[in-house]
Formats: C-alpha cells, structure tokens, sequence
C-alpha cells in the first residue's frame, strides 16, 4: 500500500534549512526522509565553494554512523554459527584476536567480550587523541591501533560505566578482518551495501573521490569565527585509514535512506532471522548519562550496538551521530512508525546542531506537534554547549590550577630546557620546541609541539601558569575543537639533577591525573 503523505521537504521546511545554515555558517547539507514505502531527499546549500550545489547524491563523510555497519556485520558472524561458531556476543575477544588485543588490565582483557565492546562498557576511555600516534595517520593498519591499547589507563571497572570508545570499534573491525579473512570495506559492500543497492557508499577516501560528477564528494569547511566575515576554510580531506569500523564510511543521504529503511523493515537480504535486528542490534546494552533535553524526552536513554536509543514523544527511536573532518551526520529511526530521518553536511561541529533542529522538526511535525504545544530549543541548548566552551577555555588556568600563588612562580629553568622529546608508549612522542616571535610589545618565547602522526592531528602551544605547570592550547584542524580549542594541564617534572625528565599532560578527561610521557 502506497503512502500518501506530503513531501515534508516543502517551501518551509527549506526557509528552516537555510536559516539553520546561516545561523550555524554551514555551506551545505543533505537530507532524506523515509516515510512507509515513500522516501523523498532534497540538497541545499553548497557542497563546494563557491558554487557547486548539494544533492541527494552528493557524498559526505558520515563518521560514527559507520559504527551500525560494523555492529551490523558482526550480527551477521554471530547468526552464522556453521561458519563462525567461535564468534558469539559472550565471547571474549582475547580468544578471537589472543595476540593483538590486550588491555592495562589482564583481569579485563580475559574478560572483555564482543558485547561490551560494541556498547562501550569496557572501562576503557576515548584516548582519541592517541589513535595513530605511534605509526601515523596515513598509514594506520587496524592491526597497529588495537596493540595500542594496552598502553592506555583504564578508568572505570567493566560493565560499570559508558565511555564512548571509538577504538573498541576498531578492535571489532579488526576481529570482522581476522575471523573472516576479508577487508572490512569489501565486506560491507558484499554483505550489505550490494544487496540494499546502496551504490553510493563507500570505506575509503580515494574510492569516494574516484567517483563521477554526478555525486561528487563535498569539501569540508571552518567558518572564520575569528572575523565573523562570513569567510571558511577549507579542511583537507581526511585519511580513514586509521579510523575503519569506527568511522570510515563515505555516503549520501539517498543511499542512508536505503538502509533506514531495510533495517526499519528487517529485510530478509540483511539477515537470516527476521529478530536479529531488534533483539541484538537494537536491544540496550549500557545506560546512557545523557542529560533530558525537555518533557519530550521520556524514560531512559541506553546504547545498544552502534545505535543509541530512548524515547522521544511517547515512541522509541534509534539514533546516532557523526563527526569526521569537517563533516557532521545525523540520522533517527522510529520504527513503529516507519519513519527515519537523516542529514549530511559538511562542516565541523556546527553541522551536527543544524542537523538536531532540522530532523526533530521533521519528527515533530510526523507526530502532529501543533503550534500549542512547546518544542525543544535545539538553537538554545547547543548555543549554550558552546558558551561553556568558550568559558572553559577562558577559565582554563584556574579551572586547572584553583589554588596559584599570585603572582605566578617562574619556571624553575629557562624556558628553552624544557624543549626536547617526550616518550609514552601509548600517545607517542611528542617533540617541544621554543618558538620565537616578535611583535608589537617585542621579542617573545613560547613552547610549542606539533603532533602530525595522529588520527587527529593537533598543534599544542603552551602558556605558562606558575611554576612548573602550564596549559596547553590545542588547535586541531577539523573534528575536535572546531569553534574554540581544546585545553589540557601539562605539568614538568624536575628530576635530581636538575633537568627536565618527564612531562604530564591531561589529554584524557575522564581520568583523574595526566599521562606521563618521559623525557628521551
């Protein structure tokens, strides 16, 4: 049976678009409804500066969307027992991949299973910002990022607390790759992509850019927040050579509403069983410690595998997420309903709250939400998202360090013996060196470290607070502090001779003191 609905995408929904792009400087973005057996996409904006204009087809980088394909195929592992009998939720990964996977804590790695990685339960924080730093980005092998691993502190006990862990998906594509023999990209075009003729999907930067011009891949883009001229940047197309499973895909909002629907559906080309997609996939595995963005938010929110979950309006949905370089995703089942909205765009941050106010306007109007009845102010909570940046930022050096001399210490040496090479097995070397400048006030020093080798690669730059202590400003050119940067405590230590012999810096929030990186 044919549903006839109205296009939602319509005059008014596109007045909200282009307000949204203004309002959170976005060049363009993508979105697609599916609604029963009807599915209607529309681009707006521009996927490239100056001119060339979104599509349904055109391509963005979906980030941690890509997580549901990953959950997805190892479902499809777990359902095959004649093949993959070994390959289970219960079991623990160590026996998949003994060599490679091992954590801080040998009671833990014993114990983590496939489960708890895909629901981000295993005690084991984002340490994003070590991802590739021992090999470098370009040429991260999955291999490489999971030995990792048992370099990073742990900060919760398994099974007790959600800690998003973009590795752990990595350590699942890993397994996928080992069990099975085959490239986790050419699996998912095989296994899913193929069958749900998903022909605008890809897993690798130089396939998506071999594609033609019909759905060319969009450049990502910084506004020039610092002069508000109504200028950006272009961010250089990302690697994902490092990222996989966690998030490697390259899509267009036509071909995701292909997906929505097939898993909204359970079409039998995904799966043997028709329960495998609400009572594994979907099924909520870890609370979530999200705050409630209003009254329309109901009961309470959990991971499951590669999707969150909770209830909006009285009826469940499936969500997730994305960010990569410069790119932001979003995309919402309701099944009940067979209903799903997502949306693409291409800039850092921003797009993603863009997005929240575009698709659950969608969602609102699907639930006959009338002008009476109050509606969430996404503006309003991701502005203020925003502001508490800033003010951490600002804030930084009595956030970290509430109890300083005034006035602040001098360094116990000269600054320029505190430039060299600093070692932690887990985040790799990081070289300080002192950079001089001049300007108007005269000649000045300041410490300062590039880190190239990293996923996400970052420029460290060091403002001394008293002492031996220092914060450290982290400009990153995409993804993680796209409005304001990242802030970290860094600390020198002063061995017996007088020399500088480690540094600490607090690159992971959720642990309570610094990792500790030794002077070579």
């Amino acid at each position: 049976m044919m549903n006839n609905q109205s296009n939602p995408l319509n005059d008014e929904f596109g007045q909200l678009v282009h307000e949204q792009l203004n309002r959170w400087h976005v060049p363009g973005l993508s979105v697609a409804v599916v609604d029963g057996d009807q599915t209607w996409a529309k681009g707006y904006g521009v996927a490239t500066l100056p001119s060339t204009p979104v599509t349904p087809s055109t391509l963005f980088y979906a980030g941690s969307t890509t997580k549901a394909f990953t959950a997805a195929l190892m479902a499809m592992l777990v359902e095959d027992n004649d093949t993959y009998p070994q390959v289970q939720w219960e079991t623990p990964i160590s026996q998949l991949i003994r060599d490679d996977f091992v954590l801080a804590s040998e009671d833990v790695t014993q114990k983590v299973t496939v489960e708890d990685a895909l629901s981000h339960r295993t005690g084991l924080p984002r340490h994003d910002l070590a991802l590739g730093s021992t090999v470098g980005s370009d040429t991260t092998a999955v291999r490489d990022i999971v030995r990792q691993l048992r370099h990073l502190p742990l900060t919760a006990e398994l099974r007790t607390k959600f800690q998003y862990n973009n590795a752990m998906f990595i350590v699942a594509a890993h397994v996928i790759e080992t069990v099975t023999g085959e490239p986790l990209g050419k699996l998912l075009a095989r296994r899913i992509w193929g069958p749900l003729g998903m022909t605008e999907t890809y897993f690798s930067l130089e396939e998506a850019r071999g594609t033609n011009d019909e759905n060319p891949l969009a450049h990502g883009y910084a506004y020039n927040y610092a002069d508000d001229d109504g200028t950006y940047r272009t961010i250089e197309w990302m690697s994902l050579a490092g990222t996989s499973g966690a998030g490697s895909v390259i899509s267009s909002v036509k071909d995701y509403a292909k997906w929505a629907r097939a898993l909204m559906t359970g079409s039998p080309a995904l799966f043997a069983s028709p329960n495998t997609i609400r009572e594994q996939l979907w099924r909520p595995r870890t609370n979530l410690p999200i705050e409630r963005y209003g009254s329309a938010f109901t009961g309470p929110g959990a991971y499951a595998l590669g999707w969150q979950t909770g209830v909006y309006r009285g009826v469940e949905f499936f969500e997730h997420q994305g960010g990569m370089n410069a790119f932001g995703a979003e995309l919402i089942l309701i099944p009940e309903l067979q209903y799903a909205v997502v949306a693409l765009a291409n800039t850092a941050g921003t797009s993603n709250c863009a997005e929240q106010t575009l698709v659950f306007h969608l969602i609102d109007e699907k639930l006959g939400v009338g002008p009476d009845q109050p509606r969430f102010d996404w503006d309003a909570k991701n502005l203020a998202t925003i502001e508490k940046e800033r003010h951490d930022v600002a804030t930084a050096v009595s956030r970290f360090y509430p109890s300083l001399p005034s006035p602040p210490l001098p360094t116990t040496l000269p600054l320029s013996l505190y430039a060299g090479a600093y070692f932690h097995p887990g985040y790799g070397s990081v070289t300080i060196y002192l950079d001089h400048r001049r300007s108007s006030s005269g000649p000045s020093e300041i410490l300062r470290a590039d880190r190239n080798q990293t996923i996400w690669p970052e420029i460290l730059r060091f403002k001394h607070a008293s002492g031996d202590f220092f914060i450290a400003e982290s400009e990153h050119d995409g993804d993680n502090g796209a409005l304001y940067p990242s802030v970290y405590p860094v600390e020198f230590r002063i061995g017996a001779a007088g020399t500088v012999v480690a540094m600490g810096i607090g690159w992971e929030k959720e642990m309570e003191g610094n990792i500790w990186l030794e002077r070579v």
